[in-house]
């Protein structure tokens, strides 16, 4: 529980991208956001050729990766940053932010509320409580500047991708299949 805490609180870092963009324009942003994914980049792609970096890099961050990620997976951070920066490319600004908040704080509510009071286990290791608590705190991000059939339903759909076990990172999946059912009832 402490090491997702400590992750918890890293995700919470993300919040920054989506503040900073209520004050600057879109090619600001993705300038911004894509100098900060090329750094993640070239992060993941030091940690592949050099086993110093490597060696250095797990050595610091071990306490902050999951299990798949000490092995040498893309972290989730990186696939944060493409993501949002995805987000800022293809959504327009309101529903850009709405789609990193669900996956920062979203997200964050599921496993928190997931490890510590989900007793009801669906798909896996996914708890009802966790997915409840997803729900409702996606519906609360979204209803702030999203029509309530939009912001329900964004947030449903965010709130199932989380849930479902895809292959790929749900920093990815969550904000970019939720806003594209959004941006198209939008």
């Amino acid at each position: 529980m402490i090491g997702e805490l400590m992750r918890k609180s890293i995700h919470l870092a993300g919040l920054t991208i989506p503040a900073i963009y209520l004050f600057l324009d879109k090619p600001t942003m993705l300038i911004l956001v894509g100098l900060l994914t090329g750094f993640a980049f070239t992060v993941e792609l030091m940690k592949w050729c050099s086993p110093r970096f490597a060696d250095l890099f797990f050595r610091i961050l071990a306490p902050l990766l999951r299990s798949h990620e000490r092995k040498g997976a893309v972290t989730g951070a990186t696939y944060y940053l493409v993501s949002a920066f995805l987000c800022i490319l293809f959504f327009v600004k309101t529903l850009a932010i709405v789609c990193i908040f669900f996956m920062v704080l979203g997200d964050m509510a599921a496993a928190l509320v997931g490890k510590m009071w989900g007793r009801t286990k669906i798909l896996g290791k996914k708890s009802l409580e966790g997915s409840t608590a997803c729900f409702i705190v996606c519906v609360a991000i979204a209803l702030v500047k999203l029509n309530p059939i939009i912001a329900i339903v964004g947030a449903f759909v965010a709130t199932l991708v989380e849930l479902i076990p895809l292959p790929i990172d749900d920093n990815l999946t969550v904000p970019l299949i939720s806003g594209a059912v959004m941006h198209f009832l939008m």
